[in-house]
């Protein structure tokens, strides 16, 4: 009987071995609309030692760690135009902790926290009202800005720049005035963005792009930025030099290498146009405006045969472009129906 007793424990002495060491964590990050929030980071920092992880939630706001130790962790989860959310977290053993995050604007912060009693009575604090007027103004100009409407998060964002910058200067607390620091890191980057896309003087952008840019030399939306202000200065080597940085992290742009080419057929420059569309279709052969243009340069070589088969090709991918009606017309010309 002993015998048997122990040849059943075995099984589950081997068992513990294996016994899962670690945890992890998992939830949703949405704003108060119950929508997620777009841009939002998730950050997760060791208490014990120097280690952090960036998290991105999902399309759907979702998120999720494996394999962390079982130990205490600060949790921030933050999003351009909502107020960070901070919380010391501990990972359990063998099972998972669920955070879900609702992120609020500093308007909606301010609103619940009057609601709950949170906000008590402090001497006034002349930057602070300034300080709350400049984040709003930076929440109205963030879904414009999102959704690539520059023109309209423009005068949102110059606004709360300036009445930022002039609270940071009259704010008395200075654990408010170190908190504001980062926040006008954010909205001097999405000023320079807004400028150069939309601005009526592209090339002001440049000085807040540059800094962007030496903090973050990987930020493709302040690189396209200074291609923009390059563009306004008329700075030929400049712009190809961000152009180059794009490239290098997005890999090769069919849409610029594209309008290189246009550029150089307006200009009559019609080998470098040939050039320039040539390599737009090796990276992208259905670009259907640089096969009807690249017909257009054969056509003036007098390549028929080369005219013929880009116009068809155009026709293949655009049936209802915008040069369709031009690209039918000269198909039916005599010199290019003879061509098999």
């Amino acid at each position: 009987m002993r015998r048997l007793i122990l040849t059943l424990l075995l099984p589950a002495a081997c068992m513990s071995i294996y016994a899962e060491s670690t945890g992890r964590i998992s939830g949703k990050v949405l704003n108060k609309e119950g929508k997620p929030v777009p841009g939002a980071k998730v950050n997760l920092k060791r208490i014990d030692r120097n280690w952090s992880k960036d998290l991105i939630p999902d399309k759907a706001g979702n998120y999720l760690q494996v394999g962390l130790d079982p130990k205490d962790f600060d949790l921030t989860v933050s999003g351009e135009g909502y107020v960070d959310y901070k919380e010391r977290i501990k990972i359990p053993l063998a099972d998972v902790l669920v955070r879900n995050i609702t992120l609020l604007t500093p308007a909606e912060a301010r609103s619940q926290a009057v609601a709950s009693g949170a906000a008590q009575a402090a001497p006034e604090d002349p930057g602070a009202a300034l300080d709350a007027a400049g984040r709003d103004s930076f929440n109205l100009a963030i879904p414009f800005y999102n959704d690539g409407k520059y023109d309209e998060a423009l005068p949102h964002v110059e606004k709360a720049y300036k009445t930022l910058t002039e609270a940071k200067d009259k704010l008395k607390d200075e654990q408010a005035k170190a908190e504001l620091m980062p926040e006008l890191l954010k909205v001097e980057r999405v000023l320079g963005i807004c400028i150069a896309q939309a601005g009526a003087k592209k090339e002001e952008a440049e000085p807040y792009l540059m800094r962007a840019l030496e903090r973050n030399p990987k930020d493709e939306r302040v690189i396209l930025g200074l291609i923009e202000t390059s563009k306004a200065k008329g700075d030929k080597a400049t712009e190809q030099k961000y152009t180059a940085m794009l490239e290098t992290l997005q890999g090769p742009n069919p849409d610029v290498i594209y309008n290189k080419g246009v550029e150089a057929f307006n200009a009559g420059k019609t080998k470098e146009a040939k050039a320039q569309l040539l390599k737009a279709l090796e990276i992208d052969p259905k670009y259907a405006e640089a096969h009807y243009l690249l017909a257009m340069v054969e056509f003036g070589e007098n390549n028929l045969r080369g005219t013929k088969q880009n116009l068809e090709k155009y026709l293949e991918l655009a049936p209802a472009g915008k040069n369709a009606a031009t690209a039918k017309e000269m198909l039916k010309d005599p010199s290019l129906k003879r061509i098999k």
